[in-house]
């Protein structure tokens, strides 16, 4: 996720989280069909074990590529821990325009998450 600081925060943040944590189960489920039809295979066999083969292959290998990506996807949604609260407080004191973007999340009534912090890090590391 991108945050630009001097542009006004996202306000569709929450929505996006809930999409992710409906998303992630599914593939999860997807999964586990996936390993559920492997163990099939393994312990009772079957008469079209190469396409069996090829769809728990297909179960596995494709939902779990898209549980990865938006398992990352999510990581910046994190809430932050009191200490890096109180960090992006000590950046509000040193630079006005992450403290207007502050100003703007308490409007919105939200807290900063990860890739907010991150990018007031990153800004305060320029400075």
């Amino acid at each position: 996720m991108h945050i630009t600081i001097t542009q006004d925060p996202p306000d569709d943040v929450i929505q996006t989280k809930r999409r992710y944590l409906r998303i992630i189960p599914i593939l999860l489920a997807l999964i586990f069909c996936a390993i559920l039809l492997a163990l099939f295979m393994a312990f009772f066999g079957s008469t079209h074990e190469a396409l069996l083969e090829n769809i728990a292959l297909a179960l596995f290998a494709g939902p779990g590529l898209l549980f990865f990506y938006f398992a990352e996807k999510l990581h910046d949604h994190r809430s932050l821990s009191p200490k890096k609260e109180k960090e992006v407080e000590e950046f509000c004191r040193k630079d006005p325009d992450i403290a207007a973007y502050c100003a703007k999340l308490a409007t919105m009534e939200r807290k900063p998450i990860k890739a907010e912090y991150d990018a007031f890090k990153a800004r305060i590391d320029e400075l």
